[in-house]
């Protein structure tokens, strides 16, 4: 029986491509829990679903792919169905929409919010963090570290790529260009409150 192009150059195709998206939304939610990068509100929301693929990679990997941590990924995917269910709900008062606000640049731009601390929407997108760096350790148990280097190098790219690039809205919290300036909104007031009041 013939090897396949993977066992004969010793590589592992699917390992290596759910550990570089593992690794993509592990700086992604880095970049916007530690206040790094962000996205004007108006822009977060067009992003909905990422939540649908965060939620399928984090399937894939733990379901699919490696049979561990399921109870964890199942945690994870109803978060995400949730917000993706609930995404800029036309009830402002609604949590999602606060989660939205607190993850965009508006959120900082705001006087009445920009010293406010969300310990639950923090905490929420501190889980998803984990989870992410949770599975790619798994993933990275599969895979040799040449795999290893050339997903991050990958992550590396795609990251100055996208987030990092000045044609696109996602910018430095302490140094927002003009024409993202004027994309941010003061928060809905409903967006601001106790988290308690939302459940």
């Amino acid at each position: 029986m013939e090897k396949s192009w993977e066992e004969s150059l010793g590589f592992n195709a699917i390992a290596a491509f759910l550990f570089f998206l593992e690794v993509y939304h592990i700086v992604g939610h880095a970049l916007i829990l530690f206040r790094i990068r962000l996205l004007p509100r108006k822009d977060l929301v067009r992003v909905r679903y990422y939540f649908l693929i965060d939620a399928l990679t984090v399937f894939v990997t733990s379901f699919v792919y490696t049979g561990r941590l399921r109870w964890l990924a199942l945690l994870q995917n109803a978060q995400h169905i949730y917000f993706f269910i609930t995404w800029n709900s036309p009830n402002e008062k609604h949590f999602t929409n606060r989660v939205i606000s607190w993850s965009s640049l508006d959120w900082l731009k705001d006087e009445k919010t920009q010293s406010r601390q969300e310990w639950f929407i923090f905490l929420g997108t501190l889980f998803d963090v984990i989870v992410h760096c949770v599975n790619a350790y798994i993933l990275s148990q599969y895979m040799h570290a040449v795999e290893m280097v050339v997903g991050l190098s990958l992550v590396s790219v795609l990251s100055y790529l996208i987030l990092y690039n000045t044609r696109y809205a996602w910018s430095n919290p302490d140094e927002v260009p003009k024409w993202v300036e004027k994309r941010v909104k003061p928060v809905p007031p409903q967006n601001v409150g106790n988290a308690t009041a939302y459940f």
